[in-house]
């Protein structure tokens, strides 16, 4: 239990601080004490369903996004386009038709 309380609370505070929202003014608008928003973001205390609806709802996100892992693997899409030219463009020509293989078989 106290893993997804963890994991909840950094979600809580990374999606906070991407609005550049403090503690206090995220509490306020969701309506929560700031000193009860500051232990649900450590994860030490056990969150309602009521209150992480609250929550989301002050972040402008849908209260499952809080609790999905999905966002673990965002990534920005010019970047990885980068990173993945590079190692296509240092691939031998044997490489280069494994990764295309490999390519079209995950986006087919």
């Amino acid at each position: 239990m106290d893993d997804i309380l963890l994991k909840l609370g950094k979600r809580i505070r990374e999606l906070r601080k991407k609005k550049e929202l403090s503690q206090s003014r995220l509490a306020e608008m969701a309506g929560l004490n700031d000193k009860y928003l500051g232990e649900v973001e450590r994860g030490s205390n056990n969150i309602s369903v009521k209150n992480l609806g609250q929550i989301a709802a002050a972040l402008g996100v849908e209260t499952y996004e809080l609790l999905d892992g999905a966002h673990e693997y965002e990534i920005d899409r010019k970047d990885i386009t980068q990173k993945l030219h590079a190692i296509i463009e240092a691939a031998s020509d044997e490489d280069l038709c494994a990764i295309y293989g490999f390519a079209s078989d995950i986006v087919a």
